[in-house]
């Protein structure tokens, strides 16, 4: 699943209507727009993310990170099994904490999706 849907993903920040759209897909139980920036179109703001949290219905959840026009996946709690047993929350920290560590100093982040527990690693 994690590699169709990367390969879905078209090789541009996405705006905020497709990330419903993947929340919309039967696989996918929540998808979050975590970083991004905002576009003016026909005197209308939409928001465009470059990072995304993808949570496969309780299977795995994903960081992906979009680069260079490609998305990658920066995390996986696939590869972590010992956050399985911490907890779902472990899992999300863990997460944000890969999507911060690739978001550029120097990108435009016009909004952040982060949950209340989560903070910045210092």
């Amino acid at each position: 699943m994690s590699e169709k849907l990367v390969e879905s993903l078209p090789p541009t920040a996405v705006p905020a209507s497709f990330v419903e759209e993947l929340e919309a897909q039967e696989a996918v139980q929540q998808a979050i727009a975590v970083r991004g920036y905002n576009l003016e179109r026909d005197d209308e703001t939409i928001p465009h993310a470059y990072q995304l949290l993808v949570n496969v219905r309780g299977k795995y959840i994903l960081g992906l990170h979009l680069s260079n026009g490609q998305w990658n996946i920066v995390f996986d709690t696939r590869d972590h099994p010992e956050l399985a047993q911490e907890g779902a929350r472990a899992g999300y920290e863990a997460v944000h904490d890969a999507l911060y560590e690739h978001a550029p100093s120097d990108a435009e982040i016009d909004f952040e999706a982060t949950p209340k527990f989560w903070h910045a690693p210092h």
